[in-house]
């Protein structure tokens, strides 16, 4: 039976703020293709993509887009410095998820290893469909990074990773309050979603 522990919501976004990666490519195996195995849970938890690169680097390149509004009209987002915490010098949180069904195969269809790149060449500034639902952090790094013909190596080498076991359905709620907590704290800009 699933129970929401409201004393411990605060403990484990602490955790979550804990950067058990500071490099993806500590995870990954020696080609780039896969994840290491058992480098990672195979529990189900929440977990938290953050660039550990150099903050200028994130600032040099495109940080404007515009996402679908009610009736289909462009909502224009600027992701600036303020809204990123450049200046604070330390990792920048890009996105916050949970699942149910480990963390190991959710990172694992977010980073899509096998490809270089997962979205067009290109500088729009349109939200691009991604070529799946479960791929928000690769679209979403490629977007920011519109000409980089390998966004595989970047990522692995500027993006870290936090996570928070929560394993088992007596977790389900546990896992929604903690992701929405974390996406509400940390601002980070591949979560942002418009309403329709």
């Amino acid at each position: 039976m699933s129970s929401v522990h409201g004393g411990t919501i605060g403990r484990w976004f602490e955790e979550l703020c804990r950067i058990k990666h500071v490099q993806l490519l500590e995870v990954v195996s020696k080609n780039h293709e896969s994840l290491k195995p058992n480098s990672l849970p195979k529990a189900s938890g929440i977990y938290a993509f953050w660039w550990t690169g150099s903050p200028e680097l994130l600032s040099q390149r495109n940080r404007q887009i515009v996402l679908k509004g009610p009736g289909e009209r462009p909502v224009e987002l600027l992701f600036d410095d303020e809204w990123l915490g450049t200046e604070a010098g330390y990792p920048i949180p890009l996105y916050v998820g949970k699942t149910a069904k480990g963390i190991n195969k959710r990172i694992g269809l977010h980073l899509r290893l096998k490809e270089k790149r997962a979205l067009p060449l290109g500088e729009k500034a349109e939200k691009a469909k991604a070529p799946t639902t479960s791929c928000q952090l690769r679209a979403g790094v490629e977007h920011f990074f519109q000409t980089e013909e390998d966004t595989r190596t970047l990522i692995l080498e500027n993006v870290g990773l936090s996570y928070v076991l929560l394993d088992g359905d007596e977790h389900a709620a546990n896992r929604f309050y903690l992701e929405d907590l974390a996406i509400g704290l940390m601002r980070p800009p591949l979560n942002v979603d418009i309403e329709r």
